[in-house]
């Protein structure tokens, strides 16, 4: 769907990518790529043969009513594939990505263009939950730069509760650089994450059908964020855009299919993710 003259979004992507009146050349291209998401959660219920029962979107007073409205028109006509047959509904978390991307026209193209479903972090104990997790300091380039983003990482959890295997999946900014200098702080927030992540412990399940599992696989978005001194630490408030620049995604060959089929910027907080192995979408995302 798209939006014409829709200036919160547009002054967002400008703040981005640093546009002034006497925009380069340079920048006004960048700014035709830049993109703008929001994420927003809420609960989902399938059918047993796959149709949808019901959604409700958390908090939606506060979501855009053109945003709302086009997530309505999304969600309602979704299908899943089940990986067992269900005889009851089928009752479990969601969140979308929705996006605007600047359509060339001064209007914004505006989809859901990623989601997740199932629980993040557990705690039921019938799933991994953190035992110890150090926070990783921040790169003392990207801060001099004014450089923020989120890294995605995704763990593959042993039997003695520590990370046999992490690989960093994708790397969003929220500041545009040079593409050379973007590459940099990409891989820098990925080091640091990656050099904390490493030691992280995690307790194990204690019931339920991933107890006897040889190893366990999640995901998880560490974010690194700007503020001033004494300023508390905030995400964007639920129901606005972040303007960002999303990296490569490159998920590791052991990923499992519930983590390939969903969008790790659709993740919300910095929660473990596992998936819902259970459910696969079945329907195509994109506009309305």
């Amino acid at each position: 769907m798209k939006l014409g003259h829709w200036m919160g979004c547009c002054l967002l992507l400008e703040v981005a990518v640093g546009v002034t009146h006497a925009q380069t050349a340079l920048q006004k291209e960048v700014l035709k790529t830049a993109e703008a998401s929001m994420v927003l959660t809420g609960t989902i219920d399938v059918n047993p043969d796959g149709s949808l029962h019901g959604y409700t979107i958390d908090k939606r007073e506060r979501v855009p009513a053109e945003v709302a409205s086009i997530v309505d028109r999304n969600v309602s006509h979704w299908t899943f594939k089940l990986s067992a047959p269900a005889t009851d509904v089928i009752h479990t978390k969601m969140s979308l990505l929705v996006r605007a991307k600047p359509a060339g026209d001064g209007t914004y193209l505006v989809d859901v263009s990623g989601t997740s479903f199932g629980e993040s972090d557990n705690k039921t104990g019938a799933w991994v939950s953190y035992k110890s997790r150090k926070q990783p300091a921040y790169p003392r380039d990207a801060v001099d730069a004014r450089v923020s983003g989120t890294v995605f990482l995704v763990l593959r959890i042993g039997r003695e509760g520590t990370v046999e295997e992490a690989v960093v999946e994708q790397v969003n900014l929220d500041r545009y650089g040079a593409k050379s200098a973007m590459e940099s702080y990409r891989k820098m927030l990925a080091g640091a994450s990656l050099r904390v992540a490493k030691d992280w412990t995690f307790n194990l399940p204690t019931h339920g059908n991933a107890v006897d599992n040889p190893y366990w696989e999640v995901r998880v978005p560490v974010k690194f964020f700007l503020v001033e001194s004494g300023v508390t630490i905030a995400d964007h408030p639920y129901g606005t855009w972040s303007p960002y620049f999303p990296g490569p995604r490159q998920s590791p060959p052991w990923l499992s299919k519930a983590l390939l089929s969903e969008a790790p910027d659709a993740l919300p907080g910095e929660g473990l993710h596992a998936g819902d192995s259970g459910l696969q979408l079945a329907t195509p995302l994109g506009g309305a």
